[in-house]
C-alpha cells in the first residue's frame, strides 16, 4: 500500500510536535538537575559558614570578660566569612553589638543572624543562622522563578530563601576554680587561713579566674593573677540571693606581689557572674567505665619501682618511701577502698614512651592482657574515687617528698582525679550541717602535684595544706576548698582542659 503525500506530510508534522515536546520537557528536566545541584551545593556551603560561625562564636562567648557580645559575634562572622567569601575582607562588629547581631553582605543577598544566650540557666548557647537568596538563573532562561525571596529589607525577585542554622552548646564556664556550694547560707566556699597560703591562677589569657556559688574569703592568705589583668577574675554569688548589693565584702578581687607576680590592684569584688541566675548549675559529669581487670591485694610500695595497668583496686594503694616509684599505664583506674591512696613519699606518675617495652625483672600489677610493649599515642589517664562516707579522706598526701604527675586524656574529658558522689545533690548523702559533702581530697606537707587535668569532685570539700602544696594544677571543680598554713594552688590553667561538654546541633 502506498502512503499518500498529504498522509506522509501530517505524521512529519505529528514528529516535529512530539520531538518539540520532548526537547522542552528535557530541557525542563537539565535546568531542575542543574538548578537542584545548585540548590544542594549552595545549601551545603552555607551550613558549613553556620557550623563554623557557631562554633567560633559559642567559643568566644564564654571568654572573659562575659556579655563583651561583640567579640563572640566577631569571631562568628570571621569564620563565616572564610567559609563563604575566602579573602574578602571581613565587617567589624560594632563594641556595643548586642546578644543578638544581624549582618548582611552582598547588596543583601546575604544575611547573617547571631545571637549569643549566656543568661541560660543549664547551659549556655550561641546560635548561627545563615540566609542566602539563591537566584534561579537556569530557570530564569525558559520563562519560570516568579518567586521572591526577602531578607531584611531587600527582596530579590526571581530567587528562594535558603537557611542554614547551627547551634553551638557551649557547656564550658571559664574559670581555673569552680565551688559549687549552695545549700549552706553564710559559708565561705574558699577559706584561706594562714598568712602564706596562695591561690595562683596562671596563664588563663581571656579565660580563667574562680566562680563560686557563695562567698570566697582571702583572710590573711593571698589571691594572685599571673600575668596580671589577664587571667580572668574572682566572681561569687549572692548568698542571699536578693540582688547583687548583698555581695558580701569578704569575695574578694586579685593582689599583687612585687617582684614576684605583677601588680595588680586589690579589687574588692561587687559584681556577680553575669547570668540571670548567679550559680552555676550542679554539673552531672560521666564516669568513664572501667575496662581493666580486679585487683584485690593491698599495694605498698617502700622501695622500687612499680608499674600498674588499668582497672579495679579494691585494695589500698600506699607509698612511703623517697626512693619508690609507682607508674601508672594510660586507661581508667577505679580505687574502691575506704582509703584508697595515702602518699607520704617517693613518686606516683603516669608512663611516658620511654616505660615502653617494660623492663622484664619488673614488678608489674594487674597487667596481664595489657599492652606494655609498644607506647599509644595518647598516654592519658583518669582515677576515680569511690567516697566511703562524708568524712574519710580517701585520698591522702601527707608527705613532704610525695610527686604526683598526671597528664589527662581528651578520652576521659581531661579529668586526672573523678571523686564520686556519695549521694545526689543537694543532699550529696552527707548531713546538711556545713558544710556537707564528701572530704576525699586532702593534701598536706611539700608535696609536688603535677596535674595538668581537673580535679573534678563537685560534691567534695578539698583540703590543701602545709608547705607548698598544690603545685602545677589544673582546673578545680569542688564543692568547697580550703587552703591553710603554707598551702599554695598554683594553677597552670589550660582553657582547652575545661572538662564540660561542647556539642553542634543544626
Amino acid at each position: 500500500m502506498i502512503m499518500s503525500s498529504y498522509r506522509r506530510r501530517k505524521l512529519a508534522g505529528q514528529a516535529l510536535i512530539i520531538f518539540a515536546l520532548a526537547i522542552t520537557v528535557m530541557t525542563g528536566l537539565f535546568v531542575i538537575a542543574v538548578d537542584g545541584g545548585s540548590i544542594y551545593l549552595d545549601k551545603r556551603r552555607l551550613q558549613d559558614a553556620a557550623d563554623a560561625g557557631a562554633l567560633a562564636g559559642g567559643d568566644a562567648a564564654e571568654s572573659l570578660p562575659l556579655r563583651t557580645y561583640y567579640i563572640a559575634h566577631q569571631a562568628a562572622l570571621n569564620e563565616i566569612y572564610h567559609n563563604l567569601f575566602p579573602g574578602t575582607a571581613v565587617p567589624t562588629v560594632p563594641s556595643g553589638a548586642s546578644a543578638t547581631y544581624t549582618a548582611t553582605a552582598f547588596s543583601g543577598t546575604y544575611q547573617f543572624v547571631l545571637t549569643a544566650d549566656i543568661s541560660n540557666v543549664s547551659q549556655d548557647t550561641y546560635l548561627a543562622v545563615v540566609n542566602h537568596a539563591y537566584n534561579f538563573y537556569a530557570a530564569q532562561a525558559i520563562g519560570f522563578g516568579s518567586s521572591t525571596c526577602t531578607l531584611g529589607a531587600t527582596t530579590t525577585t526571581t530567587a528562594v530563601c535558603l537557611q542554614a542554622r547551627a547551634k553551638a552548646l557551649a557547656a564550658t564556664y571559664p574559670f581555673a576554680l569552680i565551688l559549687l556550694n549552695d545549700q549552706n547560707l553564710n559559708y565561705e566556699n574558699l577559706s584561706m587561713n594562714g598568712s602564706n597560703a596562695k591561690l595562683i591562677l596562671h596563664d588563663g589569657g581571656t579565660k580563667g579566674g574562680a566562680f563560686s556559688n557563695e562567698s570566697m574569703n582571702a583572710g590573711n592568705g593571698s589571691i594572685y593573677f599571673n600575668p596580671c589583668g589577664t587571667s580572668g577574675d574572682l566572681w561569687a554569688a549572692n548568698e542571699s540571693g536578693s540582688g547583687s548589693s548583698n555581695i558580701p565584702s569578704h569575695s574578694w578581687g586579685h593582689y599583687g606581689d612585687i617582684g614576684v607576680y605583677p601588680v595588680c590592684t586589690v579589687n574588692t569584688l561587687y559584681t556577680p557572674y553575669p547570668k540571670s541566675s548567679v550559680k552555676i548549675p550542679f554539673p552531672n559529669y560521666p564516669e568513664p567505665p572501667v575496662t581493666g581487670p580486679t585487683y584485690t591485694p593491698a599495694l605498698s610500695a617502700s622501695g622500687g619501682t612499680y608499674y600498674l595497668c588499668p582497672g579495679t583496686y579494691s585494695g589500698s594503694l600506699s607509698e612511703s618511701s623517697g626512693g619508690s616509684t609507682v607508674i601508672m599505664y594510660p586507661g581508667v583506674y577505679r580505687f574502691t577502698s575506704p582509703i584508697a591512696l595515702t602518699l607520704t613519699g617517693g613518686t606516683l606518675r603516669g608512663a611516658t614512651a620511654a616505660d615502653y617495652p617494660i623492663p622484664g625483672a619488673a614488678i608489674a600489677i594487674n597487667c596481664t592482657g595489657y599492652n606494655t610493649t609498644t607506647a599509644p599515642a595518647d598516654l592519658g589517664l583518669i582515677i576515680e574515687l569511690r567516697s566511703a562516707d562524708c568524712t574519710t579522706n580517701t585520698f591522702r598526701v601527707a608527705g613532704g617528698s610525695t610527686t604526683i604527675t598526671f597528664r589527662p586524656s581528651p578520652k576521659y574529658n581531661n579529668i586526672s582525679f573523678y571523686i564520686e558522689l556519695l549521694g545526689p545533690y543537694p543532699g550529696l548523702g552527707c548531713s546538711t550541717s556545713t558544710p556537707a559533702g564528701t572530704h576525699v581530697v586532702n593534701i598536706s606537707g611539700s608535696a609536688s602535684l603535677n596535674i595538668y587535668g581537673a580535679f573534678y569532685g563537685p560534691g567534695d570539700n578539698m583540703f590543701f595544706c602545709g608547705n607548698g602544696a598544690g603545685y602545677g594544677v589544673g582546673q578545680i571543680v569542688a564543692w568547697t576548698m580550703q587552703l591553710c598554713g603554707n598551702g599554695t594552688i598554683d594553677e597552670h590553667y589550660n582553657p582547652a582542659y575545661l572538662p564540660y561538654f561542647r556539642g553542634l546541633i543544626q
